[in-house]
């Protein structure tokens, strides 16, 4: 017997690291240290790169999304901003540099970036690099890496009523188990909905 199946994530892909300047020196940020929570019903830590999924699945806090109808039952995951945050210690030869950069290969999707509570960025596209300039004044020895996701589903759902009447959304047939909308964010379609099925 064959089951329709789309996992449709959440999806937080982070590799970032902090640049000195013209004798450069890095920090990676990836790796263990992360707490990601919903400000509501979920906080665990875990592992970057990684996402909302895999890190909730390891700490033992929701069940495999591949298994049945575990991804259709998780849907609530995908509706709700995530906050990631990761704290790290920086030296004092780190801190005599003068021109500071943090680096991210993918950040995916629709992103608030604080650190230390200084505006860093922001991003809506997970098909692109950014990096942004850091302010001296904004590090310390310790500091916290604070990330805001929105859902990109609401976004899209945004875009989409933000933008005109006649261009339409773009739905997964409903055997799918589908969201609308992905012709109103850059991210990766399958987020949205797969069109393959499995036993």
């Amino acid at each position: 017997m064959y089951k329709e199946s789309s996992y449709t994530s959440l999806i937080f892909l982070l590799f970032s690291s902090f640049f000195g300047s013209s004798n450069s020196a890095i920090v990676p940020l990836t790796g263990n240290g992360w707490t990601i929570n919903d400000n509501g019903s979920y906080i665990a830590q875990g592992q970057i790169p990684g996402t909302i999924h895999t890190i909730l699945l390891a700490a033992n806090q929701i069940p495999e999304p591949f298994v049945g109808y575990n991804d259709v039952n998780l849907r609530h995951l995908i509706y709700t901003p995530w906050t990631f945050r990761k704290n790290f210690s920086l030296t004092d030869d780190f801190l005599a540099f003068t021109k500071f950069t943090i680096h991210f290969d993918q950040i995916d999707t629709v992103a608030n970036i604080t650190l230390n509570g200084c505006p860093i960025g922001q991003t809506n596209n997970m098909f692109l690099a950014y990096t942004f300039n850091v302010t001296k004044s904004c590090l310390q020895s310790n500091n916290q890496l604070r990330i805001d996701f929105q859902s990109p589903v609401i976004y899209a759902l945004n875009q989409f009523q933000a933008y005109y009447e006649d261009v339409k959304p773009d739905c997964p047939a409903a055997i799918q188990y589908g969201e609308c909308h992905v012709n109103f964010i850059r991210k990766e379609p399958c987020s949205f909905s797969w069109d393959w099925v499995r036993k």
